[in-house]
């Protein structure tokens, strides 16, 4: 996705978090908003790093990168604004457990898709493997049953 997008949905969660704080919300009830700013940040954070255009886009380089830094400049302020609002509530240490939960999560979940796809690659290799004899062993079957009734010669 390109970084205004990704800069607009990471908007929304901002705006509903910051809607609920508003209305008195606990940031707890908003885990679902945070997580979706935490996600949108990164890849604007991924994509700012390395920023690619689309020659569909008709834009040139230097408006890619700047879009792209401009995104990721007001994405870092959106989650400054939340970790100080964050750490107001709940002090510095929760912040940072946070932010340590979240690091253990996703690798994780990397090292669980990574497992799943040598599973998968697994499972589709023994597959192939049992086909393959069975389509053997059905060959074979066949060609001792045409030369035993006849219509075959050796």
């Amino acid at each position: 996705m390109d970084p205004l997008s990704l800069l607009a949905a990471a908007k929304a969660s901002y705006e509903a978090i910051k809607a609920g704080i508003a209305v008195g919300k606990e940031l707890q009830s908003m885990a679902s908003d945070m997580g979706s700013l935490f996600d949108s940040v990164a890849a604007i954070t991924r994509t700012a790093a390395d920023p690619k255009g689309s020659l569909m886009s008709g834009k040139t380089a230097q408006q890619i990168a700047i879009e792209a830094y401009a995104a990721k400049a007001e994405a870092d302020q959106m989650m400054e604004d939340l970790k100080n609002h964050f750490i107001g509530e709940f002090g510095i240490a929760a912040w940072d457990q946070v932010l340590s939960h979240t690091t253990q999560i996703k690798k994780q979940q990397r090292a669980d898709a990574l497992q799943a796809a040598k599973d998968q690659d697994e499972l589709t290799h023994s597959v192939m493997m049992w086909g393959a004899a069975f389509l053997a062993v059905i060959v074979v079957l066949v060609c001792f049953v045409l030369v035993t009734i006849g219509l075959v010669s050796r």
